[in-house]
């Protein structure tokens, strides 16, 4: 039993470490220009976004405009801000997934396949059915995925779309899928001694 749980403390505090790396490395990045604005990476207009300014101050809004010079920022019951580049410490996207409630709503799910941007991998519901692909065209009334294991590409339109977000990656599964598993086999060994 003492072996088990040396394993499961041992895998365990490895995946917390992957995590706190990854999570430390991307924090650590700094705010770039040229990550805005960059085809494949970049928010786009109407994205709902997280901002820390290097002052230290936190925004949330919709970006409605992007140039050379800054960004325009939307922020909810407040006037347009418009905020240089160098005024921006950190950029996060505020929303990474759409959900209907009741009724769909198009605008919130091109938002969100729009900030996830072309050729990302992203899981669809829409009208039944359950796709995995990746985002080939984004258009104003619809958008193209490319499913996965197939060589035809389904046109989606954003009335249709019930869920909509970013799909994990195979590595980011997988460490999920271990954290769980050295959850329950914590719980069960401590359940273990107790009895």
């Amino acid at each position: 039993m003492f072996m088990l749980r040396k394993t499961v403390a041992v895998a365990l505090a490895f995946c917390l470490y992957h995590l706190s790396l990854v999570k430390s490395i991307s924090a650590a990045t700094p705010f770039h220009p040229a990550n805005v604005t960059s085809p494949s990476r970049s928010p786009r207009v109407a994205a709902w976004v997280g901002l820390k300014l290097a002052g230290g101050e936190k925004l949330r809004g919709s970006i409605s405009a992007i140039d050379d010079q800054g960004l325009v920022l939307s922020e909810q019951n407040r006037a347009v801000r418009r905020i240089a580049y160098d005024e921006v410490a950190q950029l996060r996207l505020a929303e990474r997934a759409y959900r209907a409630k009741g009724e769909t709503d198009p605008a919130a799910a091109r938002r969100i396949v729009v900030s996830l941007g072309m050729g990302r991998h992203a899981v669809v519901k829409f009208a039944g059915r359950e796709l995995h692909g990746h985002i080939q065209a984004i258009e104003a009334d619809h958008f193209t995925l490319l499913p996965d294991r197939a060589t035809a590409p389904v046109r989606i339109a954003y009335s249709e779309v019930r869920y909509v977000e970013k799909n994990l990656s195979l590595g980011a599964t997988i460490v999920l899928i271990v954290l769980i598993a050295a959850a329950v086999v914590v719980a069960a060994s401590v359940a273990a001694t107790r009895n």
